[in-house]
């Protein structure tokens, strides 16, 4: 195309949306407060990941924050706290009169106050003239104008979708705030909602937690402590199965329990038999045994299952429990003997078996037990029926697994249903003899008499009383 005579083609074409030089420094005054806002709240969004627990940050650096935003007004938030306005957070230009205005909290939460219309209504107010406000809120708009305040801009804050309290921006000039000043002001209170949204969770996990584990307390008391931990860990999960398993098992029961039962008070005998529970459970779980049942006075306890040591080494570890808990139940009986709680021996079978038993749940999908069952099962209780009181009676296996260390008398056979022939057992014979050499304790009884003596506390001028005592039964 040519240019016609007289005529010229401009350098650029215009652009009609281009700032002219004039509007320049009305759109850097524009950036910078949106870049100052932006900071404003990348702030308190740290303060806001970083303050789970507290939300007492959040709000100091809401105030700072609008503080700088809102140079020559004073910022506050008020929580309701039951029927009274507390303060959360201050900020102000002078700090005399942020105290001025900090003195007048708490105060009442009345819907004729600004803070009550917004907190009890859930509603944000923009106040460009608080005088003129003064017949709409009769009791609280003095406050503010004593206060030095002429408007007041204020925007609810919420907790759980619930209106909790309120951020404000009190100004000593009339006007009402630019579109983009409320927006930041709304968008404060709503990061004060975050913190106490996040604060009201986790005040909800932590009573969830709370509940769980109190829960888990009580639950653990009614299942064995190996179940328990497996079922939390997620090995163990409820359903009908079972498996093979080579274990060890032991029974007991207390000898003439039902007879004991007859001569103590119910609260007696509760005390009693928590007490001989509670002291062989300790013991069985120092030497690592499953528990399966307690039934009224009886336990079945085994080894093998969930973890096991080896078969020699279950086996082992099951009678050097057995013994543990003679000895320890020798001393109980001693020591209810001398309180009165017991005026008879208080003694107890314990058998033990080793074999091949099905250990699993077993039940119905709405209800079941994890135990072992089996004839070698049905041998260590019948074992235990066939003991002597006090004393401890195993079947060949077991034996053979601990003849090295430990000192027994074979019994007659016994003849158990599921066995084709009669089955050897072996009665330890040396459960107290090393306890007794340590003990401080002395305790022997049989028809006819009942001794207990204190190496402790015994004196020389009583031992010699007690030779006479025993030599003079010769004549």
């Amino acid at each position: 195309m040519s240019k016609g005579r007289g005529e010229s083609l401009p350098e650029r074409v215009l652009d009609l949306n281009e700032p002219k030089a004039e509007d320049l420094p009305a759109l850097e005054l524009r950036l910078r407060e949106a870049l100052d806002r932006q900071r404003a709240t990348a702030k308190i969004l740290e303060v806001v990941n970083s303050s789970i627990k507290d939300p007492q940050p959040v709000f100091n650096s809401i105030v700072e924050a609008g503080q700088t935003l809102f140079p020559k007004s004073t910022i506050s938030i008020g929580l309701q706290d039951g029927d009274k306005l507390i303060l959360g957070a201050i900020s102000g230009p002078e700090p005399a009169g942020v105290e001025a205005w900090r003195r007048r909290f708490p105060a009442p939460l009345h819907p004729e106050t600004i803070h009550g219309h917004v907190i009890l209504n859930g509603e944000a107010i923009d106040l460009p003239d608080v005088a003129a406000s003064k017949d709409r809120f009769r009791i609280g708009a003095g406050n503010f104008l004593a206060s030095g305040f002429q408007a007041v801009t204020m925007v609810p804050i919420s907790q759980g979708g619930q209106t909790v309290g309120a951020l404000a921006v009190l100004r000593h000039s009339t006007g009402k705030l630019q579109k983009e000043q409320f927006d930041i002001l709304t968008t404060f209170a709503a990061q004060a909602n975050i913190a106490l949204d996040n604060l009201h969770l986790l005040s909800q996990m932590r009573e969830a937690n709370e509940t769980l584990t109190n829960l888990s307390k009580q639950l653990a008391k009614y299942m064995p402590p190996q179940l328990y931990e497996s079922i939390i860990a997620g090995d163990q999960q409820a359903a009908i199965e079972s498996r093979r398993r080579k274990l060890t098992i032991f029974f007991s029961d207390i000898v003439d329990f039902s007879e004991i039962t007859d001569q103590l008070e119910a609260e007696e005998l509760t005390t009693l038999l928590n007490e001989y529970l509670s002291a062989m459970s300790k013991i069985a779980l120092k030497h690592g045994a499953y528990f399966d049942k307690f039934i009224g006075d009886a336990m079945m306890l085994y080894f093998g299952e969930p973890e096991s040591l080896g078969v020699e080494e279950d086996a082992a570890a099951c009678v050097r429990m057995a013994i543990d808990m003679q000895r320890n139940l020798r001393h109980l009986q001693t020591e209810w003997q001398r309180k009165g709680l017991i005026d008879r021996p208080f003694r107890a079978r314990m058998g033990i078996n080793t074999g091949y038993c099905t250990i699993g749940n077993f039940g119905s999908e709405d209800r079941m037990d994890y135990t072992a069952i089996g004839r070698e099962v049905n041998l260590a209780a019948r074992l235990e029926a066939e003991c002597d009181p006090g004393g401890l009676l195993l079947a060949a296996e077991t034996y053979s697994m601990v003849k090295d260390w430990l000192e027994v008398e074979e019994r007659e056979p016994v003849r158990v249903k599921g066995f084709q022939n009669p089955i050897r057992t072996y009665a330890a014979t040396a459960i107290y003899e090393s306890a007794d050499r340590d003990s401080r304790i002395i305790h022997e009884e049989d028809e006819g008499f009942s001794l207990t003596v204190d190496r402790a506390r015994i004196s020389k001028g009583a031992i010699l009383r007690l030779k006479s005592l025993v030599s003079g039964l010769d004549d």
